[in-house]
């Protein structure tokens, strides 16, 4: 039998993972809103493409997202691993790889043809437990291949 504790550290990793998990389904849709609310107020993004430049706070998060191109993206997210600090921090480390393609029209249903590039990275998520909830207090990404194809 599992005990209370164990129990306890599989629902916060799951928790956590499947946070940092959203987020990443919540970008590829491109709703910013709701991505913007996986984060704490005072939340920290760093992206994979500016890995120095810090954006700050929830507000400023969501203007960087609504100002993207227009674009269709599609993070594969693996190998997440919680690292569990105490039962109101975790540290989520992942591996992503990102295809894009340009936009689709209005209507369109046709099939997207990738951008040659394809770029691997990781994120490293702090997630902190506000109230009963855990938001990403910072998200630092990085590139670290790109394999520019053609």
């Amino acid at each position: 039998m599992m005990s209370t504790q164990a129990i306890e550290k599989m629902l916060i990793e799951w928790q956590c993972q499947s946070l940092v998990t959203r987020s990443i389904n919540l970008l590829d849709q491109c709703r910013w809103e709701e991505l913007a609310k996986c984060y704490a107020e005072d939340g920290v993004l760093y992206r994979p493409s500016a890995p120095t430049i810090k954006i700050e706070g929830r507000e400023a998060i969501l203007a960087s997202f609504t100002a993207r191109p227009a674009k269709e993206t599609c993070h594969a997210l693996t190998n997440l691993e919680s690292n569990i600090i105490d039962d109101r921090h975790v540290i989520v480390t992942s591996r992503v790889v990102l295809f894009a393609a340009n936009k689709k029209a209005d209507g369109e249903e046709s099939l997207l043809e990738a951008n040659a590039d394809v770029f691997i990275g990781r994120f490293v998520d702090e997630l902190r437990k506000i109230g009963d909830e855990w938001a990403i207090s910072k998200r630092q990404g990085s590139i670290e291949l790109h394999y520019k194809g053609r």
